[in-house]
């Protein structure tokens, strides 16, 4: 019992930071990108931006309910993973129009405000899309634990994302 208490702890200690993480970065990312680009940002750079926000706090969203439910404390566990499931394809089509807008911007950079328009556009759709496989498919994320970290220098590849395994464990039981 003494170990479990410790090792849920331990996994409380690791994943309490990840939703203030991802709050913050929906927060201050775009900020960061305005004050870059001098605020000269166009609808080009604005729909990657928004594909990124929505991911961030969808991350925001899973590992706070994630946080509350290893805590006990997650009464509105099921709706949480409803929203979630719900929120997969609207979140994949908006980073989908984010890319598409940044591609347009690069071939033909009229539709840009400028340089610094197509760089907001550019980073803003490779982390949206990046956050998207994060969550619904693929961990990315490997540096902040020694077993993960080890696993993809071993080669062992990507393994499904927690968001990911959990969708499918929801889907399983609604399915009943």
């Amino acid at each position: 019992m003494k170990a479990d208490n410790r090792t849920r702890s331990d996994l409380l200690a690791r994943l309490e930071p990840y939703w203030k993480m991802e709050a913050g970065n929906a927060v201050i990312l775009p900020l960061v990108a305005l004050l870059l680009s001098k605020g000269k940002v166009s609808w080009v750079g604005l729909l990657p931006m928004a594909a990124m926000v929505v991911l961030l706090v969808i991350g925001a969203l899973y590992w706070r309910g994630k946080v509350r439910l290893l805590k006990q404390e997650a009464d509105e566990w099921p709706g949480l993973m409803r929203l979630l499931a719900r929120s997969q394809w609207p979140a994949l089509i908006l980073t989908l129009l984010g890319c598409a807008a940044m591609l347009a911007s690069w071939i033909l950079p009229g539709l840009a405000l400028g340089m610094a328009d197509r760089w907001v556009a550019t980073g803003c759709a490779v982390l949206a899309l990046l956050e998207y496989i994060n969550y619904y498919h693929r961990q990315l994320q490997h540096f902040d634990n020694k077993a993960d970290f080890r696993r993809m220098l071993a080669g062992q590849g990507f393994r499904q994302s927690s968001m990911a395994r959990d969708l499918a464990a929801w889907r399983k039981g609604e399915a009943r």
